[in-house]
């Protein structure tokens, strides 16, 4: 199956210029640089006949190296998984935590039907509602405050490729929680045989276009 998204994937990156991310992502145009697109990227985001084959060759090499590390994060399940062009209008969420602004833009994100299933599960209550969020995103307790949230929104004209797939369990406290400093032994190993649920469907964006961020307390109250 990752082989098959694999191969997905680097179609979608060699299909066509997306512009929302060649405005948006140094990544996106670092790799459009090392196909010789950049870096007087073409104004019509049409790519030469010249070019093609040196974008096949970073669209291969790119694609094998964004899935061989979320295969390798064991984050999600491999037969549920796909590579997905995401077009607008559609909106996307992400906790960060402001102990760690560096990690703010990363690619897990989750999409408006996982919070609908929150707001219906977990209740009105906005403690509730991250409480419940960080179990079915199997969020561990190490790897974010998850005091932050930012939101993607996508325009009716965007495309984004995407992978998405739904999130395996996750424990409590990640393995590299106690030696990292991040949990005491006291909090640790009561929880070590503890996971967190996961399940919801998760996407995962190797590219990512300019987002904003939201008042969590509003976010998690809303509705």
């Amino acid at each position: 199956m990752w082989s098959q998204v694999e191969k997905d994937l680097e179609q979608m990156l060699v299909a066509k210029i997306y512009r929302i991310l060649l405005v948006d992502d140094a990544v996106y145009r670092s790799f459009l640089m090392l196909a010789g697109l950049g870096p007087n990227f073409p104004s019509d985001n049409q790519i030469p006949p010249g070019l093609r084959a040196n974008l096949a060759t970073a669209a291969k090499i790119r694609a094998h190296i964004i899935v061989a590390e979320l295969s390798g994060m064991h984050a999600l399940e491999e037969g549920t998984c796909g590579a997905k062009l995401v077009t607008g209008a559609a909106v996307f969420y992400r906790f960060w935590s402001s102990r760690e602004p560096a990690r703010r833009i990363a690619p897990w994100w989750f999409e408006q039907s996982v919070m609908t299933v929150c707001r219906q599960q977990a209740g009105k209550s906005g403690d509730d509602r991250h409480q419940w969020l960080r179990e079915h995103l199997a969020i561990s307790l190490d790897w974010s405050q998850m005091d932050r949230i930012d939101v993607m929104t996508l325009g009716g004209g965007d495309e984004v490729p995407a992978v998405v797939g739904k999130g395996l369990p996750q424990r409590r406290w990640s393995p590299s929680a106690l030696p990292g400093g991040k949990a005491t032994s006291k909090e640790y190993w009561p929880n070590y045989d503890k996971y967190f649920p996961g399940g919801v469907r998760q996407t995962v964006f190797p590219f990512i276009p300019r987002v904003k961020g939201e008042d969590l307390k509003q976010f998690l109250s809303r509705g």
